[in-house]
């Protein structure tokens, strides 16, 4: 319609753009306050700006002519919209690598984001984009995007395309169709995990749209000259109208075949791209519009029951403002809430108050403040804050999320018997090195090859927490370890999700948490395989030979049955929970901050370089012991910084106000939930010269020489410390030194360092993204 009147009738064109000048002039100028400021350019006219100055369909060649007489950096009008034009190599590259920040939203013009509605990767921004652009990434490489599975596909579809070129004969043809099919075949195999022949009407349909597509998007009648300048056009374009046409009919298309896959998909075994947005989808059990409706019911809820409300208001921590029932829920991302409680923190101070729902929650932040709390205050700040989850799986039992005389006792028991078996000590330190040794030989099994370093760290870790437990290994192959290490990686992710803290917010709504199911499902499996294990040793127990932490309980609980203790804490639940607790906090943590430090070297191979020259020049071949971190002073200052950065408790573990207790001046009630935020004290800018970066620096003298650091607490302080430093510490060292004394760790090939991604899995636990990399055999020199 418009569209020919605009071809067939310049004149008319004319007219209208004068009448719109006219008209514009009537009403507003162009506003050039403080012009001088900003890049030159040539100068706009109103309404048009310099439309009339670059001819649309060769818009690069006209802006790169005008960078000749304005400079690498000028402005033009596209009409009324400003537009700065960078132009030459060191302009683009320093404002696109040095300024990637400032530069790097997209600019979502009106027909883009009349097809995306601000979804997808090329035409959005914000949170969802990074999401998006992050698990695309991540899929793609998985999937092979620059390696051997990738190079397959291209040549498969290489032999087709060239069976087609034969086809002609050598005669004259338009190559356009046939390669759009190759190529569009390369992404299909990626995406839906299948090809198309290409005499497929159905596919020959969906690549002529897009093809179509990218035509009329290029349109000088929409993108350039009417519709991204006029949106209230676009009705009334005939191109606009087919353009939305295509888009619909690929949607239907696509949806068709999701549909399909969706009938054989395996969260198991994923065949595609679209089998792994489905498997992630799948974790997000609550629909956003569920989530949605739930929010505003609750909302209305809190506004025609109660507000809330405190007591001695001026005296408690200051805080944001909370909403009735919702409470501060709004302002935290759940899924990574220690980053918004970090910002809360520097508007409020180093102690404030938050709520989640109706809960009132104390903040700790600063290395200061949580130090003075837990340490010179550990009684009042020295419960545990047991949530609702946390309650349905321990039941009050353990060491990790209980209170009272038997947590008392059972941490009393643990800790020394920890001692007993050699924790810090050459008895376990002897484990470490055994477990160590199957772990080298397990990665040289692997010849250089990329693998995903999660599962081999985490069985060797386990197997650690098992010869202290139990009293013996198990081979990396034997399904009970590799069920073991499944459960409790499974129950750590699973209780730091954001559905499970809605359900600590809202207990109420359990029933209706698939993830607070599935945990229960795990901690059940858990209670039968740990009962079982614990009944096999105790028909082989000999109480004058302890093999582990279960026999040294078995007869602690024979000597109570003799002595006819009624309220003895040695009961069957308290030991299951133990043991759990044990495997679950000590297990992930430890191998989290392994792997961490495996990809940090990956990804600074300098700093790697330098751990290997100091290990090879004082130790050599010869096997790593604790005793050596004395004469390693970079190699010490690389592990504790692995362990700053790796940050993998970073809320800590919630405590509680054992009574009413006033802190900096702040009244805190009994019974308040209290966080102290690890994160904010390991970041701590006040006491870490270069905080957010990766500095072994941080522990070095002006001699080279290590240096302890107060505010490294990465285990926490107080009557609450991990039980299991002291273990924790030697694995680290010894498994990360004896590895790069025999190993050089590489990105897989097809991705270089800057593309490792350091982006973190944020859980109950800090944990690395999955990932691969090569370990390259170096002899152990």
């Amino acid at each position: 319609m418009l569209d020919k009147l605009f071809q067939s009738f310049p004149f008319y064109l004319l007219g209208a753009a004068v009448g719109l000048l006219v008209l514009h002039l009537l009403y507003y100028r162009f506003n050039y306050t403080d012009r001088r400021r900003e890049p030159p350019g040539p100068r706009p006219l109103p309404l048009l700006g310099n439309l009339l100055q670059v001819d649309p369909m060769k818009l690069d060649r006209n802006l790169f002519e005008l960078s000749k007489r304005f400079g690498p950096v000028f402005t033009v009008y596209f009409g009324v919209k400003k537009v700065v034009v960078l132009a030459g190599y060191h302009t683009v590259k320093q404002a696109l690598i040095n300024h990637a920040e400032e530069f790097g939203n997209r600019e979502v013009t009106p027909i883009f984001d009349d097809f995306t509605k601000g979804n997808g990767i090329l035409f959005t921004n914000g949170d969802t984009w990074k999401e998006m652009r992050r698990f695309a990434l991540t899929t793609l490489r998985d999937f092979g995007m620059g390696r051997r599975l990738s190079e397959e596909k291209i040549t498969e579809e290489i032999h087709h395309l060239i069976k087609e070129f034969e086809q002609y004969d050598g005669k004259a043809f338009n190559n356009s169709r046939v390669v759009n099919y190759a190529f569009f075949n390369i992404i299909s195999a990626i995406m839906f995990e299948k090809r198309f022949e290409y005499k497929d009407p159905v596919f020959q349909a969906m690549v002529a749209r897009d093809h179509n597509t990218i035509q009329l998007t290029g349109s000088a009648s929409i993108l350039s000259l009417t519709y991204n300048l006029f949106p209230w056009l676009g009705p009334f374009l005939k191109n606009w109208r087919k353009l939305m046409k295509n888009v619909e009919d690929n949607k239907a298309e696509m949806k068709h075949i999701i549909k399909e896959l969706k009938k054989t998909w395996n969260p198991n075994t994923c065949r595609c791209f679209v089998d792994a947005f489905l498997t992630r989808q799948q974790n997000l059990e609550v629909s956003p519009s569920t989530l949605l409706w739930s929010v505003v019911f609750l909302l209305i809820l809190g506004l025609l029951t109660k507000s809330i409300t405190s007591q001695n208001k001026l005296k408690e921590p200051p805080g944001p403002r909370p909403l009735p029932l919702l409470g501060n829920l709004l302002q935290i991302d759940l899924r990574r809430p220690h980053k918004s409680l970090c910002e809360l923190s520097k508007k409020y101070g180093s102690v404030f108050t938050v709520y989640f729902g109706t809960r009132k929650v104390v903040v700790l932040a600063g290395y200061k403040a949580v130090k003075e709390a837990l340490v010179s205050f550990p009684a009042e700040f020295g419960d545990r804050d047991i949530t609702p989850i946390c309650q349905d799986v321990s039941q009050g039992h353990g060491i990790l999320f209980a209170n009272g005389d038997s947590w008392k006792e059972m941490r009393r028991f643990a800790l020394s018997t920890l001692r007993d078996f050699g924790m810090g000590k050459k008895l376990s330190e002897d484990k470490i090195i055994e477990e160590c040794q199957h772990m080298i030989k397990a990665i040289q099994e692997l010849e250089g090859k990329p693998f995903d370093t999660a599962q081999l760290v985490n069985y060797a870790i386990c197997n650690i927490i098992t010869a202290v437990v139990y009293g013996h290994r198990f081979d990396y192959s034997d399904p009970y370890l590799m069920d073991l290490v499944k459960r409790s990686s499974d129950m750590i992710r699973l209780s730091g999700s954001a559905s499970v803290q809605l359900y600590n917010t809202f207990p109420w709504l359990g029933r209706w948490i698939k993830n607070r199911e599935l945990l229960l499902k795990q901690r059940d499996r858990n209670v039968k395989e740990v009962g079982d294990s614990i009944r096999r040793l105790k028909e082989s127990l000999s109480p004058d030979c302890c093999r582990g932490l279960v026999d040294c309980f078995l007869v602690c609980q024979k000597k109570e049955e003799d002595l006819c203790v009624t309220n003895t804490h040695y009961t069957e639940d308290n030991l299951i929970s133990v043991v759990t607790n044990l495997f679950s906090a000590g297990t992930d943590t430890t191998s989290s901050t392994l792997r961490w430090g495996l990809l940090l070297m990956a990804k600074y191979p300098h700093i790697q370089e330098k751990v290997q020259e100091e290990v090879r020049r004082l130790i050599g071949s010869r096997q790593v012991v604790v005793a050596d971190r004395m004469n390693l002073p970079y190699t010490d200052a690389v592990v504790h910084e692995i362990m700053r950065v790796a940050n993998v408790v970073h809320l800590s573990v919630p405590r509680a106000t054992s009574q009413d207790v006033t802190f900096r001046g702040y009244f805190i009630k009994k019974g308040t939930t209290v966080i102290p935020l690890l994160t904010s004290v390991l970041a701590d800018e006040t006491e870490w010269e270069t905080p957010h970066t990766f500095n072994p620096g941080h522990f070095l003298n002006e001699h080279g020489k290590f240096v302890s650091r107060e505010a490294f607490i990465p285990f926490a302080a107080g009557r609450r410390v991990c039980l299991g430093e002291g273990l924790a510490r030697m694995d680290v060292f010894i498994f990360f030194t004896s590895l790069l004394q025999h190993f050089r760790f590489t990105p897989p090939p097809g991705v270089t360092e800057d593309e490792l991604d350091l982006t973190p899995v944020v859980g109950f636990t800090r944990s690395p993204s999955p990932h691969q990399l090569c370990a390259v055999h170096q002899g152990g020199f």
